[in-house]
């Protein structure tokens, strides 16, 4: 985050955004992946924590190969973020011009109905409670109205941002089922 400031002007100067960048470089990671004959292409999932979450979630809306996604201690509303939650997030959570098409929790559901899992910690320093209740409410509305509210769901955390073994045991779990049950995930790992 050092130099988080001056590579986002690089990137307005060259017309693009930082999270554009990162977003365009996961899916090259997720392409080589979906490549190798020792991965099954049509069940790739991502996870991650804070920003890393913030790529999943941009991975997931923006690669085909995702199938379902895990977001770990990152979303809001962008609203509920403004009045004390904006200075302490990297610039990959405010792209330029997301604000005029929606905000992060329309990004995350835009992928339905791929299966979506978003870990919400309730006493997270860097994301508002409310924002936090009122995202989990957009993205249930969002899986519904595509006719396919089991394919997402949010799990809430008491304590500070993290993502301890209790939401990382949570997190493999889901996706295992979500990409082809745990059986053959546990056979995938040990070969």
């Amino acid at each position: 985050m050092l130099h988080e400031n001056t590579v986002e002007k690089y990137c307005a100067a060259l017309g693009t955004t930082l999270g554009a960048i990162v977003s365009y470089e996961d899916r090259v990671a997720a392409n080589y992946l979906a490549s190798r004959p020792d991965v099954i292409g049509q069940r790739i999932g991502c996870v991650g924590l804070s920003g890393g979450g913030c790529r999943a979630a941009m991975l997931q809306a923006t690669s085909e190969r995702i199938s379902a996604s895990v977001i770990a201690g990152m979303m809001s509303t962008h609203e509920d973020m403004l009045d004390q939650h904006v200075a302490n997030h990297t610039w990959m959570f405010f792209p330029r011009g997301l604000s005029q098409f929606g905000d992060w929790p329309d990004l995350a559901a835009s992928a339905a109905p791929k299966g979506l899992l978003v870990q919400y910690l309730l006493d997270d320093e860097l994301f508002p409670s409310m924002g936090v209740t009122n995202a989990d409410a957009i993205i249930k509305a969002y899986y519904r109205d595509a006719g396919c509210a089991n394919r997402y769901v949010g799990q809430f955390f008491p304590g500070a941002h993290r993502f301890d073994l209790e939401m990382q045991g949570a997190a493999f779990d889901w996706l295992a089922a979500q990409l082809g049950g745990a059986e053959e995930a546990h056979h995938t790992e040990t070969n």
